[in-house]
């Protein structure tokens, strides 16, 4: 075997001695040789440990064949073993044996690590290579691919993002989808609220009641933006129908607290010169019309359903509003444009966004851009603009003593105190 007598001097020293004592050495040749042609189908690393085992098997055999040709002095005794196969016959079976046990232990192990390793390899390369692809290429799919629950415009037929994982979501906001304008408009907005309106707000300068009403248009000029964003961004997310609901939800609950938090500052405003008593009962009253939006629109599932839920407070605002521009109740002359523009650019935007215009006229022309939905949303930061105006001035309006000519008060934070 040239493996074998060619890698190291001393085994093949050990086979030649070994098969002066054995007549039946050929046999042992040739297991040695088909230890051989298995060791060449392998790599060299296993060949040195496969060799170092045949060297100590190799060297305990020629210790025990000595050892029993030195016992048998007798010549009749060797004479016996001489003519005799029968022992030496055993005796070389069973080093054959021992040497076939022992290189195929040996080969066996080592291909079976290396099937073991080249799996293993194999396998966590494929599922690696799948998830680069998954983020390496931005698939977007058809209307008729979606979920049933994310089918909810028909005039949309291209750019939908395929259902995703929580990083799948976010790694969107680096590529162009149908829902990549609706998450900008609405993303933006929160971190310009939190830079530059806190620092317009008189806050606790002017008593508690500005300090509340400026915490009621820093929540409510913020809320619906935070709440959209996020249902946006992970309304396609892989948890099913049910988390999708919960991200409706969230959505409609920072409408409604901008529908009520955010308007109380108008409301207050807008009443400031009536009575204690009945400013009071305004209040309590566009709370708890407020609250009855709230639940109402938690459960509402179509645009229109979750549209009407806000009609009440609507109308309430629009009853004070009428007193204001009569000059019974009070608020500032100045923002009676931003109040009037406020609901009706709002308004406006619900019904595009609910009509489908203009995608209904022109189905799949407008999939990336200026769809209803893009255009309600940037028709509600309009919205918001004007109400964020109208608040300035009103709480500016209401810091001064003499707005109010029956029973003017004293000081902006002295009237409707115990708030």
């Amino acid at each position: 075997m040239s493996t074998v007598n060619g890698g190291d001097s001393s085994i093949k020293n050990q086979t030649v001695g070994l098969s002066r004592y054995q007549p039946t050495g050929q046999r042992f040749n040739r297991v040695t040789v088909s230890a051989g042609n298995n060791k060449k189908a392998h790599p060299p690393t296993t060949s040195a440990a496969t060799l170092a085992q045949l060297a100590t098997t190799n060297g305990s055999l020629n210790d025990q064949l000595l050892a029993a040709g030195s016992q048998k002095q007798d010549p009749q005794d060797v004479r016996g073993t001489t003519d005799d196969p029968e022992p030496s016959k055993g005796l070389d079976e069973r080093s054959e044996e021992k040497l076939q046990r022992i290189c195929g232990e040996n080969i066996a192990d080592d291909k079976n690590d290396i099937v073991k390793q080249r799996s293993t390899s194999s396998s966590s390369s494929s599922s690696s290579s799948d998830q680069k692809e998954e983020y390496k290429e931005a698939i977007l799919l058809r209307w008729s691919d979606m979920p049933r629950h994310l089918q909810f415009n028909p005039y949309i037929y291209t750019g939908y993002r395929p259902v995703m994982t929580i990083w799948g979501c976010i790694a969107s906001l680096f590529y162009v989808h149908n829902e990549t304008i609706n998450i900008m408009t609405h993303g933006l907005p929160v971190v310009y609220i939190l830079v530059t309106v806190p620092s317009l707000l008189p806050w606790g300068s002017q008593g508690p009641l500005a300090a509340f009403l400026s915490w009621c248009h820093l929540i409510g000029a913020v809320s619906p933006w935070i709440g959209s964003f996020v249902y946006h961004l992970f309304m396609n997310l892989d948890r099913g129908e049910a988390i999708y609901k919960k991200l409706l939800q969230l959505d409609m609950l920072g409408i409604w607290i901008s529908q009520s938090f955010g308007a109380l500052p108008m409301i207050a405003a807008s009443v400031h010169c009536l009575p204690e008593t009945l400013w009071h009962c305004c209040l309590l009253t566009y709370s708890v019309l407020s609250f009855w939006g709230l639940l109402k629109a938690m459960n509402a599932w179509s645009p229109w359903e979750r549209r009407l839920c806000f009609a009440p407070p609507f109308m309430m605002r629009m009853l004070v509003l009428t007193l204001r521009y009569l000059g019974i109740s009070g608020g500032s002359p100045t923002a009676l444009t931003h109040l009037v523009l406020q609901d009706f650019v709002a308004a406006a935007g619900g019904a595009v966004g609910a009509l489908h215009i203009p995608e209904k006229w022109i189905p799949g022309k407008v999939d990336l851009f200026l769809n209803s939905h893009n255009i309600m949303h940037m028709m509600v930061v309009m919205a918001v603009y004007s109400m964020h105006a109208a608040t300035l001035r009103d709480l500016a309006w209401m810091s001064n003593p003499s707005v109010c000519f029956a029973e003017p008060p004293t000081t902006f934070s002295s009237n409707h105190e115990e708030l």
